[in-house]
């Protein structure tokens, strides 16, 4: 049994406190509510802190108050302590605090420095303005970027990248400079699951290395297998800081924003609990409950699906961005009306193949076509009003003033009249969470609602296709379901919704049609339950099962189970 099931984090020998925060208050310039509202808790040297809660909940507040920039770089009001290494964080120059704690930002686009060519000498920056050995800087630099595969990368632009790559390149950015706290912000929200795997697995060495970590993250399931113990933050006040198994099993979770992990929801519902009535929070723990138990375990059969005609077909499709590496080789496919996931491996081709198809980058050999016609004889212009597509960094899709104006642009650009764009942005605006915010400034807003503002603007416009590249990212559990439910909403009128994705439950849950691609190829394509029972080929793509599907193979189910709820309604 895993220390998050044990009860027993652990912490055995761990004496030290190298983080202290006492009574932590602090409220951002020209605002009225508390960002952070009386924390108080300690982290000891060498722990691996899970910080879980709602968007809006204060985690990166209180990441950046660890390293000092709340309240020295974003100024505020402020009250209480906060001691890291000795240093007071309030106090202390930044520039000083880095040489203690690594902060790993939420959009690895804000961490790169930009001033260096390649991703050797960007993760050489940090190390070079401490003075670190030369000898040294090589050796750190090899093992980080090994470590996170992407060394293979080390003479490219960091910003020719795809944003998992960036991602990995941030991360390793701050791992050489070998701090005692590394603090990390969502650091896995754009990698593929292997790639995630390998740094929680990488982090938690580095924490038996006697380095602390703390780690904001929204994959429950992680957090849980991982940490020692987790803090929950919710509109800026601490609501508990236990283990995984006793802050899983809290009743009110919900309440917060937070859905527990899968195999935790599984056992309440089973009344599977252990004596001090806590729930499994990991898949061994929950198979432990579930074997020998009477279960049913025969294959599910498959619903019928109806196939539409197709709204995109691809014939003989090549593209590379320099012709001595190819992205895209040979690749035939047709997309009809099904909501269809793309997955696989960072670097895969994924972000390619979507911008190929909204008509943002052009073939080097071969057709496609849109309803019958070549796109290659239409402008993007052209193709506005019929294929939306919406970017993986927000950032690279916004530039108005306010909200409203935003999500009108799109509408107003393709022919509608100022009242008609206006009644189809405020529709977009609801139904992605963002009422409220219309005279807001993009610019002022959390990554998440940047994200929620961009996909507005694109519903807005009403297409028949809705291309979105990594619409989670960043998202907590209610917005990940607003997503789902667009999802659902935009199928059930016939349209076409199409999405590069890393998250698989929220692709089993909302998808009914499974893409996968790795080195420029696809190498599955089928429903859910097809793809995600072939274990040989999710690992040469650098995926993983849904965590429930985990659980039936552990249990030795002949068929899998691709949700919470079908696990449950076949018990």
């Amino acid at each position: 049994m895993s220390a998050a099931d044990s009860g027993s984090g652990g912490l055995e020998g761990r004496h030290m406190a190298v983080i202290t925060v006492e009574n932590l208050r602090y409220r951002y310039p020209h605002t009225e509510k508390l960002a952070l509202d009386g924390l108080t808790f300690s982290v000891e040297k060498g722990e691996f802190i899970g910080i879980i809660g709602a968007n809006g909940a204060g985690k990166s507040t209180l990441s950046q108050a660890l390293v000092g920039l709340v309240p020295q770089f974003y100024k505020g009001a402020y009250g209480g302590r906060v001691t890291v290494g000795g240093f007071n964080a309030e106090t202390v120059p930044v520039s000083q605090m880095c040489r203690t704690v690594g902060l790993v930002f939420q959009n690895p686009f804000n961490q790169l420095s930009g001033a260096r060519d390649n991703v050797y000498e960007e993760v050489a920056f940090g190390m070079q303005n401490l003075g670190v050995e030369r000898e040294e800087m090589k050796r750190r630099i090899q093992w980080a970027l090994e470590l996170l595969d992407i060394w293979q990368y080390r003479d490219r632009n960091p910003f020719d990248l795809s944003g998992g790559q960036m991602q990995r390149v941030a991360i390793a950015s701050i791992l050489v400079m070998r701090p005692e706290v590394i603090v990390l912000d969502e650091p896995t929200s754009q990698l593929d699951p292997a790639g995630s795997e390998e740094v929680f697995r990488a982090v938690e060495k580095l924490a038996k290395s006697g380095i602390t970590i703390l780690m904001i993250e929204q994959k429950m399931e992680k957090i849980a297998s991982y940490c020692d113990r987790i803090l929950l933050l919710h509109e800026g006040k601490q609501i508990a800081f236990d283990t995984p198994q006793k802050v899983f099993s809290l009743d009110d979770l919900e309440e917060y924003g937070i859905q527990p992990p899968a195999f935790t929801r599984i056992c309440r519902a089973a009344g599977l609990s252990f004596k001090d009535g806590t729930y499994p929070v990991t898949a061994e723990s929950a198979a432990e409950f579930f074997h020998g138990k009477d279960f049913e375990k025969s294959r599910i059969g498959e619903t019928d699906v109806s196939i539409s005609e197709p709204f995109f077909s691809i014939q003989n499709l090549d593209f590379h961005y320099s012709p001595e590496a190819p992205v895209l080789q040979n690749l035939n496919l047709e997309l009809d009306g099904r909501p269809t996931a793309i997955i696989g491996q960072n670097g895969a081709g994924k972000t390619t193949l979507v911008k190929l198809l909204k008509g943002l980058l052009k073939p080097v050999s071969g057709n496609i076509y849109f309803k019958g016609r070549n796109i290659g004889e239409r402008t993007v212009a052209m193709l506005a009003g019929q294929i939306g597509y919406v970017f993986q960094n927000p950032d690279d899709q916004i530039f108005k003033y306010n909200v409203l104006d935003e999500v009108m642009f799109g509408p107003l650009n393709i022919g509608m009249s100022r009242e008609e764009a206006e009644e189809k942005a405020l529709e977009a605006l609801a139904l992605t969470g963002l009422t409220g915010k219309e005279k807001e400034n993009p610019y002022d807003l959390e990554l998440h609602e940047r994200k929620m503002a961009a996909i507005a603007s694109v519903l807005a416009m009403d297409t028949d296709v809705l291309i979105l590249d990594e619409p989670t990212i960043a998202q907590d559990y209610r917005g990940r379901q607003i997503i789902g439910n667009v999802i659902r909403e935009l199928s059930g009128k016939g349209k076409l919704v199409l999405a590069v994705l890393h998250d698989m439950d929220f692709v089993s849950e909302f998808f009914e049609r499974v893409i996968v691609m790795a080195h420029g190829q696809i190498l599955a394509d089928g429903n859910g339950r097809e793809v995600f029972s072939r274990t040989d080929l999710l690992k040469e793509a650098c995926l993983s099962q849904p965590y429930v599907t985990q659980l039936c193979r552990k249990l030795g189910f002949e068929g899998i189970y691709l949700t919470v709820e079908e696990f449950l309604e076949k018990k």
